[in-house]
């Protein structure tokens, strides 16, 4: 069974909010239970964060040991000399262990409301701040000690008491529930747990493409990534979601999701639609989706470019046309009232090209070509409307609708006579604010986004934007695709969408040169991608563009799941 690093993927179960995590970072030997959930507010005068819950010791005689640990798919264990402790998810609420030579102890992390022991076997703390409560319940030859201790409250007021738990036995099981409930059902043993877990992840790694075999490893890895940032339909989550991470990057974007959509669409088509159609459920009366989704609200003040139609032809070559019927005929309407939106809401000049209020809105939040100001027309938001518009015809034709498939494909052609002839200068994209025409230089990747339109593009501009990607050029590196040229004077190693290698506008631009022809520079795009995640499988938001290292949030589900794509494609 694959190991893996808690540093960069947190224990947790498809599912489930509940994690379990390193936090060497902060110096502490100690590994954190916490949620991944955004129900849990952190306030200005609490003292701690509200997601975190415990860290967890290990004690031999009444005196804490350190400990390593491994950690797998179905199990998480805690090495001390001499003693061990293994921890498996029960399901989705619970935690169930097992100890041998040591007592487990549950280290808070803040204070609790109040406390309450509904059988002699179990103990409750009310987590106002996390907005649940703990219930914990002793196993077989095991006692529940609970002490309280002295310590910042988290309202003064009422005395709130940070509360120590040690479990005086070897068994023991942690659950944490929205409401309060009695704890009836039968007692969770490890065992059992195991054999659950180790079916279920099983049954989801059998359903992993095929890729070469320098990349299983870190496949495997990547593919257990996407099963792990599983969290449930709960709260504003109207459908099973896929977090971008469990770490601290805990939602779902409206345009994250369509790449996640494509890993897992041969394995699971209903959560692959999901991804895209939970945005829909909340969109809004004029027609805009929110920003970002997660369990505690759904977001509207940015949007994210608009490359669904691009993403829901992906899932039917992926799924197949049939298989795809329902999910295409739920998704039309409101994928074309969102277009619309779009050229009735953002093009104050009428011009034919829809415009940026902010970086936010292009998924590149602070990339140079915005630091001109706004609102911007970018070349690469009209290149996904022409797309978005050939999508909808695609549907509109599969659905039997003659006549708005003919309207569709007109308004995507115009959108590329738009972009050709106003977007375009010495046969290189740019990007004017509203209602100019011309634009500062600019040596952002954002601008060869349009790429994604292959062989739309006449062929000089294909030629010219390829032969800037190429090897020995500004933006492709040892490593991958710069999204600011590596000699630009605002090249920042570590500046976000400044120069950082990402998964996103990788696998764009590898996709739009693969169907413009240029499949050798695909090739060596894919490859370098794949060897940069493949060196270190933390997968991570985004990575130097010229040493490789990782960088910002770990455990990336769109990074897994573009690695994932392109060495699917590698060993076709």
């Amino acid at each position: 069974m694959l190991n893996y690093n808690l540093s960069t993927i947190p224990f947790s179960l498809a599912g489930s909010f509940l994690i379990v995590t390193s936090r060497n970072g902060s110096g502490s030997p100690r590994l954190l239970y916490k949620t991944s959930s955004r129900r849990a507010v952190t306030e200005k005068y609490m003292h701690a964060y509200a997601a975190d819950f415990f860290e967890l010791a290990l004690l031999r005689d009444g005196v804490e040991v350190p400990y390593t640990w491994v950690a797998q798919p179905h199990r998480l264990d805690l090495k001390a000399e001499n003693g061990t402790v293994s921890i498996a998810f029960a399901d989705v609420h619970t935690l169930t262990f097992e100890a041998q030579g040591v007592t487990l102890r549950l280290v808070p992390q803040k204070s609790f409301a109040t406390s309450f022991r509904p059988a002699s076997d179990q103990f409750c703390l009310v987590d106002w701040a996390g907005r649940g409560i703990h219930h914990l319940r002793a196993g077989a030859d095991t006692q529940i000690v609970a002490t309280p201790l002295e310590g910042p409250s988290t309202l003064h007021e009422f005395k709130d008491k940070p509360v120590q738990v040690d479990f005086l036995g070897p068994r023991g099981a942690i659950r944490f529930e929205y409401y309060e409930n009695t704890w009836s059902d039968p007692y969770p043993v490890l065992t059992d747990a195991l054999q659950a877990r180790t079916a279920e992840y099983d049954s989801w790694a059998s359903k992993m493409a095929a890729v070469p075999s320098k990349y299983q490893k870190a496949a495997e890895t990547a593919w257990f990534l996407i099963w792990n940032c599983q969290v449930p339909a709960e709260g504003r989550l109207t459908r099973p979601a896929i977090y971008m991470s469990k770490f601290w990057m805990n939602a779902i974007w409206s345009w994250d999701n369509c790449f996640n959509a494509l890993a897992v669409a041969k394995a699971d088509p209903e959560l692959a639609w999901n991804q895209l159609l939970l945005f829909f459920d909340h969109q809004d009366p004029n027609g805009s989706l929110p920003d970002m989704i997660y369990d505690l609200d759904a977001l509207y003040s940015f949007n994210k470019p608009p490359i669904q139609g691009w993403a829901v032809q992906k899932l039917v070559e992926r799924i197949g046309l049939e298989a795809s019927r329902p999910a295409l005929k739920e998704i039309y309407k409101p994928l074309g009232k969102f277009t619309d939106w779009w050229y009735t809401t953002r093009d104050f000049d009428k011009d034919g090209m829809c415009q940026y209020h902010h970086g936010n809105d292009s998924g590149w939040d602070n990339a140079t070509l915005f630091d001109q100001g706004y609102p911007t027309e970018g070349a690469d938001l009209a290149a996904h409307l022409a797309l978005q518009c050939e999508g909808l015809a695609f549907i509109a034709k599969t659905l039997g609708k003659k006549t708005a498939a003919l309207g569709w494909e007109t308004r995507s052609k115009n959108q590329i006579e738009a972009l050709l002839k106003q977007g375009v200068q010495n046969e290189h994209f740019f990007a004017p604010l509203d209602g100019k025409t011309d634009a500062p230089e600019s040596a952002s990747l954002l601008n060869y986004i349009p790429l994604v339109l292959g062989q739309r593009l006449p062929e000089e501009i294909r030629k010219t934007l390829a032969d800037d990607l190429a090897p020995g050029g500004e933006f492709l590196t040892e490593w991958g695709l710069a999204t600011e040229g590596i000699h630009s004077p605002k090249y920042t190693p570590d500046g976000y969408w400044r120069g950082p290698i990402w998964a996103p506008s990788t696998y764009l631009i590898f996709d739009g040169l693969l169907h413009a022809g240029e499949k050798k520079l695909a090739r060596t795009i894919a490859e370098r991608f794949c060897d940069l995640c493949a060196q270190d499988a933390g997968f991570w938001e985004n990575y130097d563009a010229l040493t490789g290292q990782g960088l910002r949030c770990p455990g990336y589900s769109w990074t897994a799941a573009v690695f994932l794509l392109l060495a699917e494609y590698l060993h076709d």
